[in-house]
């Protein structure tokens, strides 16, 4: 393969984008084939079990990019399968919280566990931990700004 004409910061955002697309569908069908869900899920369950108490519809939403409508379909799915449970705000009638239940934490400990597996084997064990701060760092800085939805784990 030749040299490239295109800038260097052009090139590192292709290969990001192409080894997260890359990194996600291998995630996705893992979670698919062993646990009956999807990154989305994983995402939402975790988001609310690191909130470490119920959390506002709408606060998830936003955390996660989702419309009204896409985090009622979320909810909704979830909710059926047990993982998690609405509950009416005590401070504010028109607001809906959700919790994580126990089973939603034994899925989520299962679904972290799969994904942890896949990075550590796929990106992890190939880098040091100066380049893994490194790279926080970066993206971080790219990342950052007052709306900035980015969750620290």
């Amino acid at each position: 393969m030749g040299k490239s004409n295109e800038p260097i910061w052009r090139q590192a955002v292709n290969h990001m984008l192409h080894f997260s697309f890359a990194l996600k569908a291998e995630i996705e069908a893992r979670l698919g084939e062993e646990l009956g869900f999807g990154l989305a899920d994983h995402e939402a369950l975790i988001n609310i079990h690191l909130h470490d108490a119920e959390l506002k519809m709408s606060d998830l939403a936003e955390q996660l990019v989702l419309s009204r409508g896409g985090i009622t379909k979320l909810v909704d799915r979830l909710e059926t399968a047990g993982y998690l449970r609405r509950a009416p705000s005590a401070e504010d009638r028109r607001v809906t919280k959700v919790e994580i239940t126990a089973n939603g934490i034994d899925v989520v400990t299962r679904s972290r566990a799969v994904i942890d597996e896949i990075v550590t084997q796929r990106f992890a064990s190939r880098i040091t931990e100066d380049e893994a701060q490194f790279m926080k760092d970066l993206i971080r800085r790219a990342y950052h700004d007052e709306e900035s939805t980015l969750v620290e784990e």
